[in-house]
Order: C-alpha cells, then sequence, then structure tokens
C-alpha cells in the first residue's frame, strides 16, 4: 500500500497542547482486551486485541483525578475497544451488510441504551458488550453526568449508521454535508462527557448547555476526526470508502492527493485555533470546572494522535471485509506552533460557520446571531 505522497510522509501538526502520560496504560490496555475477548468480540490473538486501544484512552484522558476511581478510566477504556471494534464490524460482519440487517440491528443496540436491566437475549457480542457498558455506566453515582455519556453514545450509534449507508451509497458528499456527517460518527459526542466523571469535577447543567462548551463537544472531535481522515487515508481507500480528501479532490476536479492534504491541515488548523480561542476565552470568564473541561478535552487532538503514530490499525492496517493486512509506509508528524491557517473569520461551511459567531458574540459581550440552523 503506498504512502499518501512522498510530500507528506511528514505531516506538519499543530496542536498547542503539551503531552501528559497516564501513568498505566499497559495495564488499561491488557484488562480491555480481556473484556472484548470475554465478550467474544475477538480471540486473544486477534489483529483487534493488537491495535492498543488502552493506549488511546490513557493519552486522550491523561489528567484523572487522583482519587478518581479506576472503574472510570477502564469503563472509558473499554467503551473506546467497542466502538473500533463495532467500526470494523459493519463492513466485516456479512450479516450486517444487508440494510434492513443494518437497521436491525441498530435498533437492538439503541434499545440496551434504554433499558439497562436484564441482560438481552441474544448472542450478538456488541450488543451483549454494550449492554454490560450501560450496565456499568448506570451503577455510577451522577446520573446527569451518566445520562450524558448515554444519550452521546447513542448519538454515535444514529450517527455511524447514516454514515455506513453514506459509505455504501458510493456517493461522494459536498464538504458541508460530509462534515456533519463526520460529526455523528466520529465517537466524539460519548467521550466527551466522560471527562468530567474522570476528572472528578461536575458540569452543573447551565455549564452542560453554554453554548460554547456545546460547540466545543463538536469542534474538538470534529479535529481529531479530520486528523484520522488524513492519516488513515490509505486504510479507507483498500476497501474502497471516501474520506475528507476524496470530498475535497472530488469538489475541486479531482486535483492532486498532496493537495487535498494541504487543504485538509489547513481546515483542521483553522479549526484547531478556533478551539484555543473558545478555551482560552473560558478560561477568562468561566467557572473552575467549565475552564477545566474546556482545556482537558483538547487531548482527545493530542492522545489520539499520539495514539495514531504507534498503534497498527494505522502501521499495518487490517482490510475489515477481507482480513488481509497492509503495510503502510511509516509517517512522522512535526509538531508545529504555527498553524497552516490561522484566519480568525469562518469559512463558508454553514455546518461550522455559526461557531464563530458565538465566540464573536461571547468576545463581545452580545447575543449571537446564528445557530444550527440559520441560513
Amino acid at each position: 500500500m503506498p504512502p499518501l505522497s512522498p510530500a507528506i510522509d511528514k505531516l506538519p501538526f499543530y496542536c498547542p497542547i503539551p503531552p501528559a502520560p497516564h501513568p498505566r496504560p499497559e495495564a488499561l490496555d491488557s484488562n480491555s482486551v480481556q473484556w472484548m475477548v470475554d465478550h467474544g468480540i475477538c480471540a486473544p490473538d486477534s489483529w483487534l486485541a493488537q491495535i492498543n486501544s488502552g493506549h488511546v484512552a490513557s493519552t486522550m484522558v491523561p489528567l484523572a483525578d487522583a482519587d478518581s476511581p479506576a472503574l472510570h478510566m477502564s469503563l472509558f477504556s473499554d467503551f473506546c475497544y467497542w466502538a473500533y471494534a463495532w467500526d470494523d464490524s459493519r463492513d466485516a460482519r456479512l450479516d450486517l451488510r444487508p440494510p434492513g440487517a443494518l437497521t436491525s440491528h441498530c435498533l437492538r443496540l439503541d434499545r440496551i441504551l434504554d433499558h439497562p436491566g436484564p441482560a438481552p437475549h441474544e448472542s450478538d457480542p456488541y450488543c451483549q458488550s454494550l449492554w454490560d457498558l450501560r450496565r456499568r455506566l448506570a451503577e455510577l453515582p451522577d446520573s446527569e453526568q451518566v445520562n450524558r455519556v448515554n444519550d452521546g453514545t447513542r448519538r454515535y450509534i444514529h450517527g455511524s449508521y447514516q454514515w455506513t449507508r453514506m459509505q455504501r451509497s458510493r456517493s461522494i458528499p459536498a464538504l458541508n454535508d460530509y462534515l456533519l456527517a463526520r460529526s455523528d460518527d466520529c465517537a466524539g459526542s460519548w467521550m466527551v462527557p466522560f471527562y468530567p466523571l474522570i476528572g472528578g469535577y461536575r458540569l452543573t447543567p447551565e455549564e452542560a448547555g453554554d453554548p460554547l462548551a456545546l460547540i466545543l463537544t463538536d469542534l474538538v472531535p470534529l479535529i481529531g476526526a479530520l486528523d484520522n481522515d488524513i492519516i488513515s487515508h490509505h486504510r479507507e481507500a483498500a476497501i474502497g470508502e471516501f474520506n475528507v480528501l476524496d470530498v475535497l479532490r472530488n469538489q475541486n476536479s479531482g486535483y492532486p492527493l498532496t493537495d487535498a492534504v494541504i487543504d485538509a491541515i489547513a481546515l483542521r488548523d483553522r479549526l484547531m485555533t478556533l478551539y484555543v480561542r473558545i478555551r482560552d476565552h473560558l478560561a477568562r470568564t468561566g467557572g473552575p470546572h467549565l475552564a477545566r473541561f474546556a482545556h482537558d478535552i483538547g487531548y482527545i487532538v493530542r492522545g489520539h494522535m499520539e495514539w495514531a503514530l504507534e498503534t497498527s490499525r494505522y502501521r499495518t492496517p487490517q482490510d475489515a471485509k477481507t482480513g488481509e493486512l497492509h503495510d503502510a509506509t511509516a509517517f512522522t508528524v512535526d509538531w508545529t506552533d504555527h498553524p497552516a491557517d490561522d484566519n480568525p473569520q469562518p469559512p463558508d461551511l454553514p455546518a461550522i460557520t455559526w461557531w464563530w459567531d458565538h465566540i464573536q458574540a461571547a468576545e463581545a459581550n452580545r447575543p449571537a446571531r446564528k445557530g444550527p440552523l440559520s441560513p
């Protein structure tokens, strides 16, 4: 499998967030692998058991409170493995390829999120394991935080269902529509609510509903998703799927892949600049818990890239449909302090343009003019 291009084997990576390693990634990973094996998701020697997903949990949430129970991190790590495994299963399992079968499967997952009581009467390992995650989540004491994780998981399942249907249609959307779909598919909706749980603090309903906090809930995972698109393009290409690089090439009459990467990096840097702007504003004006939340979720971006540089999920990706392993040419990142695009104005993308209006309004202490449904 060829690299993206000789010119982009070393990716410029703007991420003004310092490294902060978690103290126990190996234990997290081994326990989560055993959890997957126990639920029949994979065998101990399978490729999935070797992608070090417990490491991405530890790098994305490195600032866990010292008094926070280890079970919170364990639950988060198991969720990470479940999401990566389920992502692959939608292509790997023949029984989930018919549209009706996938619909039924997602409806059953949805029902499990509604009812964490009796175990489901079916043998599907993803239903059984999601029930276990939901049961453990329900045992946590803060019901409001638990509901946020549960609602985020539901959004992820619904978004992944629509994403899979879009991929199977083989119709490449416009960039604006792609960003809308990618935001719901990238797992950030359930990851972000874990941060207060693991960090040992609590967002009030008013803080959780703050427009800037809600924007960060979509903004930060979308940055990570675009990073993922860039580094995993060879993986999607191997199974005939498309990502933002193909969207940009299609939108620009098939221009070279290198140019698509340059444009994608510029877009994600513009988004990262917006994240820093919102984070710093909340640090000045928000309460200590909201300010910490805005700071900590930036590790979704930093932690994902640190993991991506080591995991076999991208270094030696497996074709989900055939099981074939591919050796991908090694890539590195050039950690830089300078964004490729630091334009403080919004791009012409209605799906996200309104984010800039909200921070501009907050900085000027005036009401925002736009929202997600504004023309």
